[in-house]
């Protein structure tokens, strides 16, 4: 753990992350507990990629502002989009940070495989976090269904998008929202297709380039 790379860690926290918020009701309270939740997967993830001093301790005061924000807004009722916004941009920026790590792990082992895996469902993460914040802060509904509050929906509608399942429950509105959730799809497709395929293909095996001094070791 404080060393990093504990992919499997980050994996069964992001899991826990998802059944608590399809097990609270949607309500002030419960915002500022899976705010805080979510804002601990981010910075275990920042963490177990190896990010360390300005960068994390910024991340840190991002995730510790949403918070403080979210309890605000419980006792206030208040909303506050700049907290929103730099937190959607922490939101985006983590699954490259993992992506950005694993790639350098100097040999294939299994917290490779796993940080894919977190790479893959942070990303379905932050596009459902984008998709709310155009639904929230935007002149149009995202959906063509009509305004959506319930979290689960937009990671719900995130996932079908990212693994092309396509149930059609929920369409995007705008010509805009068709082009990300697009975008998304095919970013599902080319990182299962392409990294993870390449991962699992080459497991075991040491990388090219000159080794990583902070990489794991095999298990």
């Amino acid at each position: 753990m404080r060393e990093g790379d504990s992919y499997g860690l980050l994996l069964a926290a992001i899991v826990a992350t998802y059944i608590l918020m399809a097990a609270l009701e949607d309500v002030p309270w419960s915002r500022a507990v899976l705010g805080a939740a979510f804002g601990g997967v981010l910075l275990l993830a920042l963490h177990t990629s190896h990010m360390r001093g300005v960068p994390i301790r910024a991340a840190g005061v991002v995730v510790g502002l949403w918070l403080a924000l979210n309890i605000a807004q419980v006792i206030f009722g208040e909303v506050f989009i700049g907290a929103g916004l730099a937190m959607t941009g922490l939101v985006i920026v983590t699954p490259l940070v993992v992506l950005n790590r694993i790639l350098r792990h100097p040999k294939i082992n299994l917290e490779t495989i796993l940080g894919a895996v977190c790479a893959y469902l942070l990303i379905a993460i932050a596009f459902a976090v984008v998709f709310g914040m155009f639904d929230r802060y935007g002149t149009d509904n995202f959906f063509a269904q009509g305004a959506v509050v319930d979290p689960v929906k937009y990671l719900y509608f995130s996932f079908i998008v990212l693994t092309t399942v396509g149930f059609g429950d929920l369409t995007p509105a705008t010509d805009g929202g068709r082009i990300l959730v697009s975008i998304e799809a095919l970013i599902g497709q080319i990182f299962l297709v392409t990294l993870v395929a390449s991962l699992v293909a080459n497991m075991g095996r040491e990388r090219m380039h000159p080794p990583d001094p902070d990489s794991p070791e095999d298990p």
